[in-house]
């Protein structure tokens, strides 16, 4: 936080100084001097005052304190919970905490470099117990996810960006539950660091950080190869990340850009399916496993794939 502030006051005076010398040499005796002063140093004024307000502003997204306080409660630890728990880790949890897609959730790489930005070190911190939630309460790990702030209220920039938070009360606990279940694994993930351009893009709303709170509570429908489960399953997922929010097509720039999934209105359910587990559409596509993570959400149940197809189909 500290070089970020430093280096958005430097805009700050950057800006002063060249309203300064602006001012200072309007009266230049040369016309085309002046003239050329003005409109240079006019352009520059504009381009330092954009990254000093979204600079402060995006301090003001990053630090500042988020959240409700930690709930307090233990998981329960019963061997459903925990199963349910592995499940959803191994469809959702997996991509991000992990460096092989595969579990435990042992801590990922940096964000930066898959968004070939300098970003900072945003690294998916390794869960089990040999990282650093550790020292944190169920309820604070339970906070993470639905509130995306840490173990101090501050929030964490990659997890404040995503749709875990819209995973019900249950099963966010079951989440929970594996989470202390794991073994620990030795893999050192540094704690986030954004870099200035990552500050001031956020101030400057270029991040898929999430504003507003989720509800203090989210019941699931019943489960089962339902539309309104499949919408359930859609909105933890995170379909609209790179498909966009009426999933008519979206994504862009630190994001993939996804395509209109109002195609798959023309696949069958078999299609789907198949399309998830293989990574090919019924048309003989073969998908990017980059930028659909296909390896991972076939992971999902039969009933589960089903519901999310029965979904899309119904969308107008």
């Amino acid at each position: 936080m500290l070089s970020n502030t430093i280096w958005t006051l430097c805009f700050i005076a950057l800006v002063a100084l060249n309203v300064w010398s602006v001012w200072r040499f309007r009266r230049t005796a040369q016309p085309i001097l002046r003239w050329g002063i003005i409109i240079v140093g006019t352009f520059t004024a504009i381009v330092l005052t954009f990254i000093s307000f979204n600079g402060m502003r995006g301090l003001v997204r990053l630090y500042a304190p988020r959240g409700t306080p930690a709930r307090s409660f233990k998981a329960d630890m019963s061997p459903e919970r925990v199963a349910r728990g592995e499940h959803i880790a191994n469809v959702l949890c997996v991509s991000c905490h992990s460096l092989n897609g595969q579990l435990p959730l042992s801590g990922g790489k940096n964000i930066s470099d898959d968004a070939h930005l300098p970003l900072g070190d945003l690294y998916t911190i390794n869960l089990t117990p040999a990282g650093p939630l550790k020292d944190w309460t169920d309820g604070e790990i339970f906070r993470a996810v639905r509130q995306g702030a840490d173990k101090n209220g501050r929030r964490l920039p990659v997890m404040s960006a995503q749709r875990a938070r819209n995973l019900s009360d249950a099963d966010l606990e079951s989440v929970v539950a594996y989470i202390r279940s794991m073994p620990p694994v030795q893999h050192e993930t540094p704690p986030p660091r954004p870099s200035f351009l990552t500050t001031v893009m956020a101030g400057a709303g270029m991040l898929p950080l999430l504003e507003g709170m989720p509800p203090d509570t989210i019941v699931a429908p019943p489960a089962g190869p339902t539309l309104e489960y499949g919408q359930y399953l859609a909105g933890w997922i995170g379909c609209d990340e790179c498909h966009g929010k009426l999933l008519t097509g979206g994504g862009g720039g630190v994001l993939p850009k996804g395509p209109n999934l109002r195609s798959v209105k023309s696949w069958t359910r078999e299609g789907f399916l198949a399309a998830l587990r293989t990574g090919k559409t019924p048309f003989g596509k073969q998908l990017d496993s980059l930028l659909m993570p296909w390896k991972t959400f076939g992971r999902a149940s039969d009933d589960e794939l089903s519901a999310i197809h029965a979904y899309l189909v119904s969308l107008p």
